[in-house]
């Protein structure tokens, strides 16, 4: 008999959260590829979350909350004197047999604007806590997701793409499955962080993993013509190796801070070869974040 799976609230009791619900409002539904769409929740009134953090999220007739990390930056969820925009986040959610899940993947027309609830709660955040980003400690920053685990990442991407100029290198490592189509705008966020790379709104690199294709290194188109581009991809999974090439020699490492996100075998495979001080890299502790998502 297989074991019941543990839902978001249980899963989550110990981190933190938020203790009032908020009220919002589906707006938008959009469908990436037909495993993932994005949710934009027009808020009632201003939300304050750090960059990584996810939502407790009410849905109609289901009393269980779904949890789903925010992908868009803060800054989003703020009211506009100028446009009179209320504010809004941005949900990334995977299809799914899980009842808050199933009832997002309903026909759009059927959900949009209806209200739901919402709770702010987790401690996968940037800034790194403990970390002094500004200063002369940290040098780079790797960002590391399998799949979905790229949720967290976007936030915190497109938060410290808005500027002002961050001082240190930002490295991203992404893996997901192929889906044939080589074009940016089906593999989730792709084409937003090649924009980030490609606008120079930070410095450094995307690597792009593709799995389950034709096993051949190939590119992913990006964007439309002059402002679009190539995505160079590598058909296989991240290994340690990658990663630690990402962060640097030993000199670099105790200015690097990495942030992990995807399955479990993943992350914690990863994150115990990055913070041994025997037989993996000895980086301290605190410098790698992880999350992991079922």
């Amino acid at each position: 008999m297989a074991a019941a799976k543990v839902g978001h609230l249980e899963r989550t009791a110990a981190e933190p959260r938020d203790k009032s619900l908020h009220t919002v409002t589906l707006a938008e539904v959009n469908e990436i590829n037909n495993q993932i769409r994005l949710f934009r929740l027009e808020l009632s009134a201003p939300l304050r979350f750090l960059p990584g953090q996810w939502l407790d999220v009410y849905v109609p007739g289901i009393s269980k909350a779904g949890g789903y990390t925010i992908t868009s930056p803060p800054s989003k969820a703020r009211p506009s004197a100028s446009s009179g925009d209320p504010g809004s986040v941005e949900l990334a959610v995977q299809k799914s047999p899980d009842p808050p899940a199933a009832w997002l993947w309903q026909n759009p027309d059927a959900i949009t604007y209806a209200e739901l609830q919402v709770r702010v709660g987790g401690n996968f955040v940037w800034p790194p806590p403990g970390v002094n980003i500004r200063g002369p400690p940290l040098r780079r920053a790797v960002f590391v997701a399998g799949g979905v685990g790229i949720n967290p990442l976007m936030s915190m991407l497109s938060s410290l793409a808005e500027g002002p100029s961050v001082p240190f290198e930002v490295q991203v490592l992404y893996s997901l499955r192929d889906d044939g189509s080589r074009q940016a705008g089906r593999l989730l966020f792709l084409e937003r962080i090649a924009d980030i790379f490609r606008e120079g709104r930070l410095k450094g690199r995307l690597q792009l993993f593709l799995t389950g294709g034709s096993g051949e290194d190939g590119v992913v188109v990006s964007g439309e013509g002059e402002a679009g581009g190539e995505v160079p991809f590598s058909a296989r999974r991240i290994t340690v190796d990658d990663v630690a090439a990402a962060v640097g020699d030993a000199a670099e490492r105790r200015f690097a801070v990495v942030y992990v996100c995807g399955v479990p075998t993943m992350t914690d495979e990863f994150v115990q070869k990055l913070t041994d001080s025997q037989q993996g890299l000895g980086i301290q502790p605190h410098r790698v974040l992880c999350e992991k998502w079922w």
